[in-house]
């Protein structure tokens, strides 16, 4: 069932498709909008013309931003079809029916429960009140790594602490502004209550969300200090004993962090890794297929863009430093490794298996269990 335009959103609507020549530039790597469309400026005429829209067709966008980074009208398709999102959310006071949000409910209401969070922990007074924060997809791959990173961490910058939570960017993708401001105040709080100065990020999206929301702290990613204080002695070089060449993906996020993507290169060069980039990176790099909760919203849609992702390239290796696009170039077909575990899981090497296994739904939460526990005996 379609659902009217608010009149708020129907001016935003108007000028991104008076914007729109109809060049299709964007067409090609998109992941949606060949399934709705012959171009844009058809989409959003026809949208504009009936007032009305198919809640599908928001809620299939991948919210890469790929499409504005080509466009030569800078049309912000990403943005429009977010403000849609909110809008039919706020409109109707729930994700609608059309679309299958249980999934992202449930993840977002178990990531904030006391069960998988801690507060923020081992932070003391030093030169900057700096805190780890590992994110939910690295958490629920491995604790055993999160925790080398974090150790890590506190070796190269004492008294750096550490927080288990969530961003809360799963429920803002889907639109619903009024609980993601609920979720993301609760972890605010907590970095204010402890005068937090740094906050240092794994993820990508987290990198994003709480660089926009966040003002009151510097955040740093991860790959930019490793690149910094350098890599543990022992693994520099050590990619020469490894006959393997892996093509990097850039998460989307990172598009106009060209900071992070050189930061990554080089920590690779220090490793003496075999890399070969993709034809689509950086700058010009394409969603993995899990972007906008493109998974659960659309799932024929994310995995037939993850199988397109993965099969860019004719490497059968694929490193990434973002867990969730790992995840999904494995779910294209490929062998996937994050870049953490070229840095401190030692497993690997000993195994000379350079890519990661399988891990259920099942025990990616209990992973998140694992790693509180952890960081609680860790704290003793």
């Amino acid at each position: 069932m379609n659902i009217k335009l608010r009149k708020e959103i129907k001016k935003e609507l108007e000028e991104e498709k008076d914007k729109c020549i109809g060049c299709r530039t964007c067409m090609k790597n998109c992941p949606m909008l060949e399934e709705y469309c012959s171009s844009p400026k058809e989409l959003l005429l026809k949208i504009y013309e009936d007032q009305e829209i198919d809640p599908i067709i928001p809620f299939s966008c991948a919210l890469c931003g790929y499409c504005t980074q080509v466009c030569p009208k800078e049309v912000n398709l990403n943005k429009l079809f977010l403000n849609l999102r909110m809008d039919i959310v706020k409109d109707n006071k729930r994700v609608p029916k059309q679309v299958n949000s249980r999934a992202v409910a449930f993840h977002q209401r178990s990531s904030f429960s006391k069960l998988l969070t801690t507060e923020i922990m081992g932070l003391k007074d030093n030169e900057k009140r700096r805190v780890f924060f590992p994110g939910c997809s690295l958490t629920a791959y491995s604790p055993q790594l999160v925790m080398s990173t974090y150790n890590y961490i506190k070796k190269k910058l004492p008294g750096t602490g550490i927080m288990l939570n969530c961003c809360g960017k799963p429920t803002y993708s889907m639109g619903d502004v009024k609980n993601f401001n609920k979720y993301y105040s609760s972890v605010q709080r907590r970095f204010d209550d402890s005068c937090v100065e740094e906050i240092i990020v794994a993820c990508q999206n987290c990198h994003h969300t709480i660089g926009e929301n966040s003002t009151n702290q510097k955040i740093t990613s991860l790959w930019e200090l490793i690149n910094e204080v350098g890599i543990p002695e022992d693994k520099i070089g050590i990619g020469r004993e490894i006959d393997v060449t892996f093509a990097i993906h850039d998460p989307c996020p990172t598009r106009k962090n060209i900071e992070i993507q050189n930061a990554v290169r080089e920590i690779t060069e220090k490793l003496d890794l075999n890399i070969k980039e993709m034809e689509y990176s950086k700058e010009k790099t394409l969603c993995c297929g899990s972007g906008g909760m493109l998974g659960v919203t659309n799932r024929e849609l994310s995995v037939k863009q993850m199988n397109k992702r993965a099969n860019q390239t004719n490497e059968k290796y694929i490193l990434s430093y973002c867990q969730e696009c790992v995840e999904s170039m494995k779910h294209g077909g490929k062998k996937s490794v994050h870049l953490l575990d070229l840095i401190f899981n030692d497993e690997m090497y000993l195994k000379k298996i350079f890519h990661q296994g399988k891990h259920s739904t099942l025990k990616k939460w209990n992973n998140r269990y694992r790693a509180k526990l952890k960081i609680l005996k860790n704290q003793r």
